[in-house]
């Protein structure tokens, strides 16, 4: 039986499952029960970000924290990492566990697949929260901007995945440990050994490659997630930014096309709110899908 790279010690009543979808074998951590909120989170991180959260959910709803295609123990597949392909992939997850309406929450590069399955899949949908995360075709191409650089170099230094694969390799604790170092305020969370925990998954082979994918398939989501002027999301909504991160830029960008959105914005909190600030997240959802 397919066991986690790393042992991690779940909530009682959570287990690891692994599914074999077409492309990819995708692990995901389960417990509770009631209707299903599926939890998707970003680089560099894996489904190891929402364990400050679940036990707390899984007594309202069947929690599902999921390692999407490349990340976690999820299989690092050749092929295509745009917001389209992940999502396709994740509804053919739920479809063989025979889950048809669920609840949705993503953080970072898990918000740009939890917006994209929002917009192809909104009729499964039954309500959704988005966090923290300059969503391709949702943003503004200002957010991109030169005098926004300090903020979204990323986006350009990822996009040669070749490129920056190589010039990481050998010292992903340095270029990982930057990221939680200066895009965090509340640090508890974020200590040398979860750091550790991270980058013991990304110095796999083809691991680090697998997150920069997303970068260089960013025109391809854009794309994907442009909205028409005649889409309405009925559904209930959330968006939450840190303080001394993107703020209200999801819900700037969201905000014109629902019927039922709230916007959050985390005081003194930087972009890693699953672990800044999970209670802020945790009241969120019990709020926003009550």
């Amino acid at each position: 039986m397919r066991q986690p790279y790393i042992d991690m010690p779940l909530p009682s009543g959570f287990v690891h499952t692994f599914t074999n979808c077409k492309e990819a074998t995708l692990h995901a951590i389960e417990g509770g029960s009631g209707d299903t909120l599926l939890l998707l989170g970003g680089w560099p991180q894996t489904s190891y970000v929402w364990r400050l959260v679940i036990e707390q959910l899984s007594k309202s709803f069947r929690v599902i924290a999921l390692d999407m295609r490349g990340q976690g123990d999820s299989d690092i597949v050749d092929g295509a990492y745009d917001c389209g392909t992940a999502a396709k992939e994740i509804i053919e997850f739920l479809d063989l566990k025979e889950i048809d309406q669920f609840y949705l929450v993503g953080h970072d590069v898990g918000s740009w697949v939890a917006f994209t399955i929002l917009k192809l899949f909104a009729n499964r949908v039954k309500g959704a929260g988005l966090i923290d995360a300059a969503v391709p075709g949702l943003v503004s191409p200002n957010f991109f901007s030169l005098p926004n650089a300090a903020k979204v170099w990323q986006f350009f230094f990822h996009k040669d995945a070749n490129l920056s694969d190589k010039l990481v390799a050998g010292k992903e604790k340095e270029y990982m440990s930057w990221y939680f170092t200066n895009k965090s305020i509340i640090k508890t969370n974020l200590d040398e050994s979860v750091i550790d925990y991270y980058v013991k998954y990304y110095s796999r082979k083809n691991a680090m490659k697998a997150g920069f994918l997303w970068y260089s398939f960013v025109e391809q989501s854009s794309v994907i997630n442009n909205l028409s002027a005649d889409i309405r999301f009925t559904q209930p909504i959330f968006t939450m930014g840190g303080q001394f991160a993107t703020k209200s830029l999801i819900y700037d960008g969201l905000s014109p096309y629902c019927d039922n959105i709230t916007g959050y914005i985390v005081e003194n909190c930087g972009h890693y709110i699953p672990e800044e600030s999970p209670d802020s997240i945790i009241e969120a959802i019990l709020k926003t899908f009550n």
